[in-house]
Order: C-alpha cells, then sequence, then structure tokens
C-alpha cells in the first residue's frame, strides 16, 4: 500500500511538473535583487537550491514559494505560469538563461 501511495504522489508531480513552470528568477529581478546568493541571505535558502528551482531542475514547494512571496514582494500566481505541454522541453531551456 505505501508503494501504491507513493507511486500515485509522484504521478501527481509529475503531471504538475509538465503542467507548470516557475517564474522565480522573474519575480527575484522584479524585486531588484540582482543574485541568487542575496536572495538565499534573505530567505535562507540554498543558493544551490535557488539555481535549481530558476532552472526548472527542481520543482518550486509550496513552503518555498511562500518565503520567495513574502520575501520578493510577489504572489503566488507570479512564482508560476502554466504551460502547454507540447512545448515544455523548449520553454524551458529558453526559460533557463541568463535576465530571463
Amino acid at each position: 500500500m505505501n508503494l501504491q501511495h507513493s507511486n500515485k504522489k509522484k504521478r501527481i508531480l509529475a503531471q504538475a511538473k509538465r503542467k507548470y513552470r516557475n517564474r522565480l528568477r522573474k519575480c527575484r529581478l522584479r524585486a531588484m535583487v540582482a543574485t541568487q546568493e542575496e536572495l538565499a541571505r534573505l530567505t535562507g535558502i540554498d543558493r544551490t537550491t535557488i539555481s535549481a528551482v530558476e532552472n526548472n531542475r527542481l520543482f518550486l514547494s509550496s513552503p518555498y514559494a511562500l518565503v520567495f512571496k513574502e520575501v520578493l514582494g510577489c504572489s503566488l500566481d507570479d512564482l508560476f505560469e502554466q504551460v502547454d505541454g507540447k512545448h515544455d522541453d523548449k520553454e524551458t531551456k529558453v526559460g533557463s538563461g541568463v535576465g530571463n
């Protein structure tokens, strides 16, 4: 039963990853927080975690989203965008450049 629950959780998370992408970098730059290091200092979240989230290698969790929302003065809606499943891979690669 635990294995079934775990597999269901993984499927739901995989669906969310395909459907949504984070906009943390855009929110960070809009809030005039120039670097990931500065955001790490302000939030207490490791810079490597911030980098992984900004580059869509790590899905933005609810607790982190709430911290970023408070520190950056943005909404939860600002932190996420819904993507068309046909463009996920291309959009993720384009969105990982500096300044996006």
